[in-house]
C-alpha cells in the first residue's frame, strides 16, 4: 500500500537510528509534518504525524517505534531467548512462563482461530519454517511427506496456557508458533495507542500494508490510501479515502517464488500447507489492525464467493482481486470512501 506523497524541504533533522522528517505549513497557525521511517518486523515502518508542537510529535513518534522495535524482539520466532522462541524450545517438555501481554495476544489468536474456521492458526511454524518464507534461504515446494509430518504438529488446540501463571505449553515436540500473521497488527495498534495517548490526533502508520489513520492529512483531507497493483508492483490498481480505522492487506506478491510458472507464496493452509490460491489480493477495513490482518488471511483463503456467503458486507470493507484478476468490493466502499479503480 501507498499513501499521501510526503513532500518534506524545510527541516531534515536525523536522530539515529530513526530517520525524522519535518515540514511546516505556510498558514498562519503553524502545523508540523514529522515522518519517521526503519526496518522493523521485516518489512519498512513508515509514520505520518501532523501537529502545532513539533517537540511533542517527535517524542511520541520516537516513543511509538520504541514500541515496535520491543514488539519485534519478543514476538521473533528466531530471536534467541524471546518469549516465543523460548515456548518453541519447550514444546512438548515444560510450559514457558511468559509476560502477561504475551499471554493475552496468544490467547486472542486462539479466539481468532475458533472465529475464523481454523484458517488462521499460529501454530503453523513448522510449516512456515519448511517453507522458508521467513528466512533467506532458496523456496523449494516441500514434498508431500515432509507436509504431512508437520501437519500433525499444526493445531491451535494443542496450545495449553494456564493463566494463573501466565503459561504456555505445546503439548507435541516439534510445535512451533509463529506469530508473524499478527504481530505487525498488534505492533500498528500499540504505537497508534501511544500517539493519541500524547495528543496525537492526525497521524499514519503503515507496517508492510497493516495500516491505522487517524485524522486528516498536510491537505486537512482524511487520508487516501492505495492498494497496490498485485502484478504490478510500482503501481496502484485502486484507492480510497478513509479516516479513523484500521486497513490491512493480505497479498501473493510480498513473500513469493515461482516455480513452473506457478506463484507459491507465504499465505498458506494450515491444515494442507499449502498456500491459497483464491485471491491474488485482500484488503479489509476493521476496528483494529491486529483483528484486520486476521480478518484480510481469512478472506483470502476462503475465496469471494465462499465470502459472500457469509454477509459481513456491513460489518467489513473489503477490496479484493481473484485469481483470475477479477476486482470484488462491498457498495460502501465506493459510496462512502471514494474508491476510484486507477489501473486494471
Amino acid at each position: 500500500m501507498k499513501f499521501d506523497n510526503i513532500f518534506c524541504k524545510l527541516l531534515l533533522i536525523i536522530i539515529s537510528p530513526y530517520l525524522l522528517f519535518a515540514k511546516v505549513d505556510s498558514s498562519a497557525q503553524k502545523i508540523y509534518e514529522v515522518n519517521v521511517s526503519k526496518n522493523l518486523l521485516g518489512t519498512a515502518i513508515e509514520a505520518k504525524v501532523l501537529s502545532e508542537d513539533i517537540k511533542n510529535a517527535k517524542a511520541a513518534l520516537l516513543k511509538a517505534f520504541k514500541e515496535i522495535e520491543r514488539i519485534d524482539s519478543v514476538y521473533n520466532m528466531y530471536r534467541k531467548g524471546s518469549p516465543i522462541y523460548l515456548i518453541n524450545l519447550n514444546a512438548g517438555i515444560n510450559s514457558q512462563n511468559v509476560p502477561l501481554e504475551t499471554y493475552r495476544l496468544i490467547k486472542r489468536a486462539i479466539e481468532y482461530s475458533k472465529k475464523y474456521e481454523q484458517l488462521f492458526d499460529i501454530t503453523i511454524g513448522p510449516l512456515t519454517n519448511l517453507w522458508g518464507f521467513n528466512s533467506d534461504k532458496e523456496i523449494i515446494i516441500p514434498s508431500q511427506s515432509s507436509l504431512d509430518s508437520l501437519l500433525k504438529l499444526v493445531n491451535y488446540r494443542n496450545i495449553i496456557l494456564e493463566e494463573k501463571d501466565t503459561s504456555v505449553y505445546l503439548i507435541k515436540k516439534g510445535m512451533m508458533l509463529d506469530l508473524g500473521g499478527i504481530a505487525k497488527g498488534f505492533a500498528v495498534d500499540r504505537a497508534s495507542a501511544i500517539l493519541k495517548e500524547s495528543g496525537i490526533k492526525d497521524f499514519l502508520i503503515n507496517a508492510g500494508g497493516d495500516i491505522c489513520v487517524s485524522g486528516k492529512n498536510d491537505k486537512n483531507d482524511i487520508w487516501t490510501i492505495g492498494i497496490k497493483h498485485p502484478r504490478k508492483q510500482k503501481e496502484l490498481l485502486a484507492s480510497f479515502k478513509t479516516t479513523n480505522t484500521c486497513i490491512a492487506t493480505s497479498g501473493d506478491y510480498e513473500r513469493f517464488t515461482e516455480i513452473k510458472g506457478i506463484r507459491y507464496h507465504h499465505i498458506l493452509y494450515p491444515n494442507t500447507g499449502m498456500p491459497g490460491w483464491n485471491n491474488r489480493s485482500v484488503t479489509v477495513m476493521y476496528k483494529t489492525t491486529e483483528e484486520a490482518t486476521v480478518l484480510a488471511k481469512y478472506i483470502f483463503l476462503i475465496g469471494n464467493e465462499q465470502f459472500k456467503k457469509l454477509k459481513l458486507e456491513k460489518e467489513i470493507k473489503y477490496f479484493t482481486v481473484d485469481e483470475e484478476g477479477k476486482i470484488n468490493y462491498n457498495k460502501s466502499l465506493l459510496r462512502k470512501n471514494s474508491l476510484k479503480i486507477i489501473d486494471k
